[in-house]
């Protein structure tokens, strides 16, 4: 059966896709840094993989739900550890030290201060994942589908759900 499908040659597979599996992880993702270290855990665990697909077609939706686990775990392992830090500092073991930001938290501090960032924000993951695809990558409907694994109806209809929150939450600024 292999024969049928061309081989895939996986780290020009995952370089091909890397721009828009940034986009879909840092619209999940408020820091940049735990952002590019998700995408390397994502590029890792495709690597790793022994069950790829073979067909080319199924390789952009196979690699956006490995995007999606490994946002989710960051997001588990992240709620640990603040909630481990908030229990040491209750418990009188520890400190609350302030950082210095990151220029990539001082930049995402900045767009926080516009309106639009703020709706954005405010927006489910997904809604602000699919926006941002079509606007910031210029993607169409048919290219949303094949990379999320979505028929084109449920594109339309997830863009026109995403702008009408949108437009409601920039409405209530």
């Amino acid at each position: 059966m292999e024969e049928d499908f061309e081989r895939i040659d996986w780290p020009e597979a995952l370089e091909t896709h890397r721009r828009w599996l940034s986009t879909v992880v840092h619209s999940r993702l408020a820091d940049h840094q735990a952002a590019e270290d998700v995408l390397q855990e994502v590029a890792l665990a495709a690597i790793v993989q022994n069950c790829k697909p073979l067909d080319p077609t199924k390789v952009a939706p196979w690699l956006y739900r490995i995007a999606l686990r490994k946002v989710i775990n960051h997001h588990r392992s992240t709620g640990r550890r603040k909630r481990l830090i908030h229990g040491a500092v209750q418990a009188g073991r520890g400190s609350e030290v302030s950082p210095a930001p990151t220029p990539g938290e001082w930049l995402m501090r900045l767009e926080d201060d516009s309106a639009l960032g703020e709706a954005m924000k405010k927006l489910p993951s997904q809604d602000r994942q699919i926006l941002l695809l079509k606007y910031t990558e210029g993607w169409g409907y048919q290219e949303l589908a094949k990379h999320l694994g979505i028929t084109v109806k449920t594109v339309e209809y997830r863009l026109l759900k995403a702008r009408k929150a949108l437009r409601a939450l920039l409405g209530e600024m």
